[in-house]
Parts: structure tokens; C-alpha cells; sequence
């Protein structure tokens, strides 16, 4: 019964096997795949003649553009890679085959153009884009298609001239390693890169993908190698940096201009500018680490900003300058050229009339001081009007008014009415002289005070004028230079 047992196990095992090799063996698919690569190297070149050249059609497909390192110049690009080719070592009849006219096949099994991307800078890699696991597509003809999704680092100089209105054009350089002209003939599908599946970037707008072909022959070759070079030419979008430091940039230039409508006294201008040169700073360290560290050329955003940089620069001087104008001593007279420039050229040039006290217009004054003395009530002595004159001219009539009155007697002498009335009053005498005295003292110390504050008003007048005139040209300077900037935009 053992012995039994043991037998059956035997047969089945051997017609398991016998029933599985006969099953392999009356595949088509599998006798096909061993007709075609039973004694095939692919390591041949796919032409009859071996004069010819093998005829490679190149097609590429541009996905996405990942990102573009503008500090370290490099593409990264997603596409897909498309490789067209004839082999005629493999191609069979269909009606021999079930009518199976293609199969899918490793690639590593058949021969391969060894395609590079030229300006490859990927970390350990050649750039070699025949490596790909992607099984190739054979027709009973021969006809070969093989494609391949990737993502590739490229080499790409940017030119940061205009930068943030700048247009880029990277390249991307296709062709064989080892095959020269005259053993593979690489041509492209179509013009330009397929942007079919292409997805819209963020910061980049894709404007077109041209392909070219080109014949080089290098220095260490005699015969020529054929390339297509893909030219992406993109443009960045602006409104990122227009709302991030354009427009920041603009508005503090702008408040530096209107830092001269703050009156010198609140002692806030300076602080004001300083901290607008603070941000300006700032604005250049952020601009700085999103462009290319080079000297080749200064970036369009950065002329502008080191102007506005100079201008507010510009500005803390004068803003230094016209206050201390606006403290500058009393004492000290206006030079006569400056005197010139202030109240003759820019005052009225800028529609700005000085004060009256400040001009010396004390002529205008006289009427109103008589008509001022003439309603004065009180007796000769009292102080109490003292405070309602105001001018110079006016202290003079006052202290004339002082005097103690006086009396003409026949023989030609003159005495106070005072001492006619009452000759023994000595002390009233004294007192009212030394009223006399204190009301000239008191006079002489306000027109000292009132010539004080003329000179002072026009110290300050002075600063005013040059506040109003360096605003225009502030001002007129900026939209200037934001014009010039302006119409410097490629497009």
C-alpha cells in the first residue's frame, strides 16, 4: 500500500512537469520572444548596411517646471522622453505569430541610442537617459518606441538684467554620446517640445519651447555629432515682487518726501528718515538672496532701489541741514548770498510771504501805532498799556509819554507843572524819575526782545522755505527715477 502510494506521487509529479513544459512550449508570445532574441546582440546597430545610419526620431514632452535656483543657475524640469527607431533584426510575420503585431520588452534586452542630456548637472549622474526601467514598445515591422518620464537638472544662466521683469531662456541639449553623424542620423518629431500635459507654474509662465538641430563637431572628433537643443523660454511673474518690494520700496520713498511737512520743533524728522534708511537696508538684504551672487550686471530692482537708498540718504542730510537752519542762533546774522536766495528768489518763487516782524515792513506799522496812541486812555504814568504795543515804534511813543509834563514861563524857563504846584514835594520828584528810568529800562528790554524774535523768525522762515523747496525736489526726484524704471521694463 506504501509502495503504492509512493508511485502515484511520482506520476503525478511528472505529469505536472511535462503538462507545464508543454504549455511553455506552445505559447506564441513565448516562441516569438526566442525567435527574435535567440542569437540577437544588442549591441549591433540596427541597420542592413552598416554604411547607413540609423535613423532616431527624438520627441520630447515638457510636464512641469519644478523650480528654477536662480542663485545656483539650475532647471528642474519634469518630462517625458520619447526615442523612435527601426530595428530590422526585429521584426517577424504576424500571421506566423497568432497575429500578435507588437510586444513589450525590457529594454536592457535590445539596443538602445545612448542619448544624453548634454548640460546635465545632476548629483552623480551623466545624464545619460537610456538607463530607464520603461519597457520599449516593438511592432512586427521593427518599429521601436520607447519613452520614459523623468526629472532632469539642467544648466541654465540667467540673466537677472531686468530682474523681476526678466525673461529666461534655458536650454536643454539632447543627443548620442558615441554615434556620430554618420552612424545615427538624430532628427526631431516636431518643432517644438509638447505641452500637451504641461502644469502651470506659480512663479513662471512658459512662453515657448523651440526645438533646434544642430551639427557640431568638437576638438576631439573629426566627424561631426548631431544634437536638438530644446530653448524654454519663460518669464517670471511680477506680482509676488511687485507686492513685496516694489511697492514697499515706493512708499518709503514717499514718506521720506513728506518727512519735510513735519515741523522742525517736534524733533520726530530725524528719527523718521533714519528709520526709513533702516527699511530700505533691509529691502536690499531681502533682494539680495533671491538673485545670483554676481558682478556681471546690476539687477533693474536693484538701480532702484540703491537710488531710492541715495535719495533718503540725500535727504537725512538736508533734513540735518535745514534744521540747523531752523536753531541756528540769533545772534548770528543771515549771510547776505543766502539772505538773496531765501527772500528774493526761492520765498517767492515758492509763493511763500515772510512775517512782517521778519521783513522789517515797520513802515506799514506807523499808521497803527499813531491811531494805537491816540485811543490810549490814562494818565501819563500808567503801566497798565505797556502790554498792547507791539512794535518798536510804539515803545518809543510810550516812553515819550513818560515824560513828566512841562510848564514854559515868560522869561523863557521851564519847570514841571509838578513843582509849580508843589515845590517841596523832592520825593515825588525822585519817584517819578525812577519810573521814568524803569519804564526805559522795560522799553529798551522788549525791543531787544522784539529784534531777538525778528532775527529768529527769519532763521525759521529760512528753514521753511528750504522745507517747501526740498520737498518739490524730493518729490520731482522720485517720480523720476519710478518713470525711468518704468518705461526700463522689457515688456
Amino acid at each position: 500500500m506504501r509502495d503504492k502510494n509512493l508511485l502515484t506521487l511520482v506520476l503525478l509529479a511528472v505529469i505536472s512537469t511535462i503538462a507545464a513544459h508543454g504549455a511553455h512550449e506552445n505559447d506564441i508570445e513565448h516562441k516569438l520572444l526566442a525567435d527574435l532574441f535567440t542569437k540577437y546582440n544588442k549591441d549591433a546597430r540596427p541597420v542592413i548596411n552598416k554604411t547607413e545610419a540609423v535613423e532616431v526620431q527624438f520627441d520630447l514632452a515638457y510636464a512641469q517646471l519644478i523650480n528654477l535656483n536662480s542663485k545656483d543657475q539650475i532647471l528642474q524640469s519634469k518630462v517625458w522622453l520619447r526615442q523612435m527607431w527601426t530595428n530590422p533584426f526585429l521584426t517577424w510575420d504576424p500571421a506566423k505569430y497568432a497575429g500578435i503585431k507588437s510586444i513589450n520588452v525590457d529594454p536592457k534586452l535590445i539596443w538602445k541610442p545612448d542619448i544624453i542630456l548634454y548640460n546635465n548637472i545632476g548629483f552623480g549622474e551623466t545624464g545619460a537617459v537610456d538607463g530607464f526601467d520603461t519597457k520599449a514598445t516593438i511592432r512586427y515591422n521593427g518599429y521601436t518606441e520607447w519613452f520614459a518620464p523623468t526629472e532632469i537638472h539642467s544648466i541654465c544662466k540667467i540673466d537677472i538684467t531686468f530682474f523681476p521683469f526678466d525673461e529666461q531662456f534655458c536650454t536643454l541639449k539632447f543627443g548620442s554620446w558615441t554615434y556620430t553623424e554618420s552612424q545615427l542620423n538624430f532628427t526631431k518629431k516636431r518643432a517644438t517640445a509638447d505641452m500637451s500635459m504641461y502644469t502651470i507654474s506659480g512663479e513662471w509662465d512658459l512662453v515657448n519651447t523651440p526645438a533646434v538641430r544642430h551639427a557640431v563637431k568638437y576638438s576631439c572628433c573629426p566627424d561631426r555629432f548631431l544634437d536638438i537643443t530644446y530653448t524654454i523660454h519663460i518669464r517670471r511673474k511680477v506680482l509676488f515682487y511687485l507686492t513685496n518690494l516694489i511697492v514697499p520700496c515706493l512708499v518709503l520713498a514717499m514718506l521720506t518726501v513728506f518727512s519735510f511737512h513735519l515741523p522742525p520743533e517736534s524733533g520726530e524728522r530725524m528719527g523718521l528718515v533714519i528709520t526709513i534708511l533702516l527699511g530700505l537696508t533691509v529691502f536690499m538684504l531681502v533682494f539680495t538672496e533671491n538673485v545670483p551672487r554676481t558682478s556681471e550686471v546690476t539687477p533693474l530692482i536693484g538701480k532702484y532701489a540703491f537710488t531710492v537708498l541715495c535719495i533718503v540718504a540725500m535727504a537725512l542730510l538736508i533734513t540735518c541741514c535745514i534744521l540747523r537752519v531752523y536753531h541756528k542762533d540769533p545772534d548770528r546774522k543771515i549771510p547776505r548770498v543766502f539772505r538773496k536766495l531765501i527772500f528774493d528768489l526761492l520765498g517767492p518763487m515758492l509763493l511763500m510771504k515772510p512775517p512782517v516782524e521778519e521783513s522789517f515792513a515797520l513802515e506799514a506799522e506807523k499808521g497803527r501805532t499813531m491811531l494805537n496812541l491816540t485811543k490810549a486812555k490814562g494818565t501819563p504814568y500808567d503801566l497798565h498799556h505797556i502790554s498792547n504795543y507791539s512794535s518798536p515804534l510804539e515803545l518809543d511813543k510810550l516812553a515819550v509819554r513818560l515824560e513828566p509834563p512841562q510848564t514854559s514861563l515868560p522869561n523863557g524857563k521851564v519847570f514841571h507843572s509838578s513843582v509849580v504846584s508843589n515845590m517841596s514835594q523832592d520825593a515825588s520828584e525822585e519817584k517819578l524819575d525812577e519810573i521814568a528810568n524803569y519804564v526805559h529800562t522795560i522799553v529798551d528790554h522788549i525791543k531787544e526782545m522784539k529784534t531777538t524774535e525778528g532775527k529768529v523768525g527769519e532763521w525759521r522762515y529760512a528753514a521753511a522755505v528750504l522745507d517747501c523747496f526740498f520737498f518739490w525736489v524730493i518729490l520731482i526726484i522720485i517720480l523720476g527715477s519710478t518713470l525711468a524704471f518704468y518705461f526700463m521694463i522689457p515688456f
